[in-house]
């Protein structure tokens, strides 16, 4: 519940619920009897479903059967279930709709982002007692927790419990089930051509096309559709970005598809101030993308492979126990003791079901940097990530993590050599980085550097 009314703004009114969104979101809101939908969302499973036939779809299904069913769906969301039992909270895979939640007494509110609530708090401190200057200052979270006083961040694999107003963690309470890597090859490619022709049934998408795994394996993922899918590279001006477009020139050569190459000089761009407020951690050099990208694709989709770094063991190499000041290193905040105690509290929750890496890289890295950018650039466009499905992350977790090396990753080798050979025959990340990874561990010295490296703080993240 809130009081702010934006100037474009619209209120809906269900149950208890007070709802305010901008009149340009109305179309992504379903409100249905005893579930609250807001959000994009597709369902591999049934490509022709909207919004609503997939909330229908939920209806008459067990609370766990709902989170089943809400596992497959991709995109970025937040469903609010009412139940018997309570009131539920859930959002997206890896909270790429990023959602906020004030706890304090009787009074609870959720929103999209945090000064939507505190604009609206009588106290005049609204940060917490201990947090360090900094993290108010560079508007950092650690996992679940913000700078604010009673203002929670709702991270991937847990909902909260309004009723009871308590987080639980829903996923991975048991291990795994390991899968052969054909299994999740052959698995994988159908999920994807799934998620993609669901996409292309709502808009036109553009999938973005540079010399890595991800885009590659998405671009194998749209080769069924026969339209509704363009293509196109960014042209940064670095040396990896004119390798990325000579790499996705010879890809889409190869496939007689056309690329637009995106030539872009951000410092022409001239930015109005009318969104500053809309979002609390905001990055120019963002929003400035985002506008390139609307100049070039209004009224699309917008594909990208983020997300998948979560099944690529993107952290590996690293010592096999790590200390709470080891992650609080890793995540890129000090070891003072609101940072020490902030991961220790999600250390609590978690188990030996997932390894402690991609759980980090999952649950903190995913919804505190990828979400941020998407709350930015989704302001201007509509940018998806089909990896961003909890079953389809979960099944490539289910391999051995030999198979998922961020650079070599077997599983996504399988899938491009199974859809065409000539997607493996082109180089992937031909760069001097990737050049002297692969000269290291012919060596057997790449873990080596690694360790000592990170035991001497120098590594990068």
């Amino acid at each position: 519940k809130s009081n702010i009314f934006f100037e474009e703004g619209i209120v809906r009114f269900h149950k208890d619920w007070n709802i305010q969104l901008h009149k340009s979101n109305v179309e992504n809101l379903v409100l249905d009897e005893n579930i609250i939908f807001f959000g994009e969302c597709f369902d591999y499973k049934n490509p022709q479903y909207n919004h609503v036939e997939i909330v229908k779809n939920l209806k008459k299904l067990t609370f766990n059967e709902k989170i089943k069913q809400i596992d497959r769906l991709t995109g970025f969301f937040i469903f609010i279930i009412i139940e018997d039992e309570g009131i539920f909270i859930l959002n997206d895979a890896a909270g790429q709709l990023e959602v906020y939640i004030y706890n304090y007494n009787e009074d609870c509110s959720l929103s999209s982002q945090p000064q939507l609530i505190t604009n609206n708090l009588n106290e005049t401190d609204i940060y917490d007692e201990e947090v360090p200057q900094y993290i108010i200052d560079e508007k950092i979270n650690i996992f679940s927790k913000t700078p604010f006083k009673n203002i929670t961040k709702l991270i991937p694999n847990f909902y909260f419990n309004y009723t009871v107003k308590k987080y639980n963690r829903f996923h991975f309470l048991e291990p795994p089930i390991p899968n052969e890597n054909d299994e999740i090859a052959d698995e994988v490619i159908s999920i994807l051509q799934n998620i993609v022709k669901s996409i292309i049934n709502r808009k036109e998408i553009a999938i973005a096309v540079t010399a890595g795994w991800d885009s590659r394996v998405l671009f194998a993922s749209s080769l069924k559709q026969s339209s509704g899918v363009n293509y196109y590279v960014l042209s940064h001006k670095t040396v990896d970005g004119k390798i990325d477009v000579e790499i996705a020139n010879k890809i889409t050569t190869a496939f007689d598809k056309k690329i637009t190459i995106i030539d872009y000089d951000l410092s022409t761009i001239e930015l109005k101030n009318e969104n500053d407020r809309a979002i609390w951690k905001n990055d120019l050099r963002t929003q400035k993308m985002a506008n390139v990208m609307n100049d070039y694709f209004p009224n699309h989709y917008l594909i990208n492979g983020n997300i998948s770094e979560v099944a690529r063991n993107f952290y590996d190499p690293l010592p096999e126990k790590l200390s709470i000041e080891d992650i609080c290193f890793i995540i890129g905040i000090k070891g003072g003791n609101y940072e020490k105690k902030a991961v220790k509290n999600w250390l609590k929750t978690t188990n030996n079901n997932i390894h402690i890496l991609d759980s980090i890289y999952w649950e903190h890295k995913m919804p505190n940097w990828a979400g941020n950018a998407k709350s930015i650039s989704n302001i201007y466009n509509t940018v998806i990530s089909p990896f961003n499905n909890r079953y389809l992350l979960s099944l490539l977790l289910s391999s051995n993590r030999n198979n998922r090396d961020k650079y070599f990753h077997k599983i996504y080798y399988n899938i491009l050599n199974k859809i065409n050979k000539e997607l493996v025959n082109i180089p992937i990340n031909p760069t001097k980085k990737n050049s002297k990874i692969i000269l290291m561990k012919k060596f057997g010295i790449y873990k080596i550097y690694r360790f000592i490296f990170f035991k001497q703080r120098k590594l990068k993240f």
